[in-house]
C-alpha cells in the first residue's frame, strides 16, 4: 500500500521541481560579453494627424563606454519562460508603442539577438518570453546610447 501512494508523490514532486527550473527568472547578461559587437535599433511607433508612422534609429557605433554601461544594465534585468516559450517561433502580436532590437556578434558571426518590446515581451533567439519592467529597459538603453 505505501508503495502505490509513494510513486504518485515522487511523481509530482519531480514534476514541481521541473517547474521551479523552467519558470524561474533567467539574466539577459548572458546574451552578450564584453569582447562581443553590438548593434541596436530603435523603434517608436507614433500617431500624428491621424497618421501612424515608425521613427526607428540605428545604434551601430557603440563605444567601449557605452557597451560597458549596457552590459551592467543587462546583468540587472531578467527574464521568464512561459509555458508558451517552448512551442514558440520568435513570433509574438503584443507589441507596445516602444521596441528595440539588440544583436550581438562574435566578429562577423550573429550570435544573440533580443527584441524587447514595451508591452513586457522580449524574443531572444526566436524564442518568446516575458520580462518585467520592458519598458524601463528600453528607456534605460535608449538613455545610454543618447
Amino acid at each position: 500500500m505505501k508503495k502505490k501512494m509513494l510513486c504518485p508523490i515522487v511523481i509530482v514532486i519531480a514534476f514541481l521541481i521541473c517547474c521551479i527550473v523552467y519558470f524561474k527568472p533567467l539574466s539577459l547578461s548572458d546574451v552578450a560579453e564584453a569582447d562581443n559587437q553590438m548593434k541596436m535599433i530603435y523603434s517608436q511607433i507614433e500617431v500624428e494627424n491621424g497618421e501612424a508612422y515608425i521613427d526607428s534609429v540605428n545604434y551601430q557605433d557603440i563605444t567601449i563606454d557605452q557597451k560597458n554601461a549596457i552590459l551592467s544594465l543587462l546583468d540587472k534585468y531578467t527574464y521568464r519562460r512561459t509555458v508558451g516559450t517552448l512551442f514558440s517561433n520568435g513570433s509574438t502580436s503584443d507589441l507596445g508603442n516602444k521596441t528595440l532590437s539588440i544583436y550581438v556578434y562574435d566578429d562577423d558571426l550573429l550570435i544573440n539577438s533580443v527584441f524587447a518590446t514595451s508591452s513586457g515581451k522580449v524574443v531572444i533567439n526566436e524564442k518568446t518570453y516575458n520580462m518585467e519592467d520592458a519598458e524601463r529597459f528600453i528607456e534605460q538603453m535608449i538613455e545610454i546610447m543618447n
